[in-house]
């Protein structure tokens, strides 16, 4: 496991925030990359890392400010 559940959670509030700029797939300019967040390539983090649902691209770090409950 690389994000617990709880981090898990949270990374997900921060990529759909709008706040950051989100973590994205190194394939996002390809428009066969769209996703429910908005844009292309923006990433989805499981227990496992981060995944783009379009390809095999994946990342296993984050900030650990955003691992964090975001501030209401």
């Amino acid at each position: 496991m690389i994000f617990t559940p709880e981090e898990v959670v949270n990374l997900n509030d921060y990529q759909r925030s709008g706040q950051f700029h989100p973590f994205t797939c190194g394939n996002g300019d390809d428009p066969n990359h769209p996703h429910p967040y908005g844009g292309n390539g923006v990433l989805v983090a499981t227990v496992r890392g981060w995944i783009c649902p379009f390809c095999d691209y994946a990342q296993n770090w984050a900030h650990e400010f955003i691992k964090e409950k975001r501030p209401i």
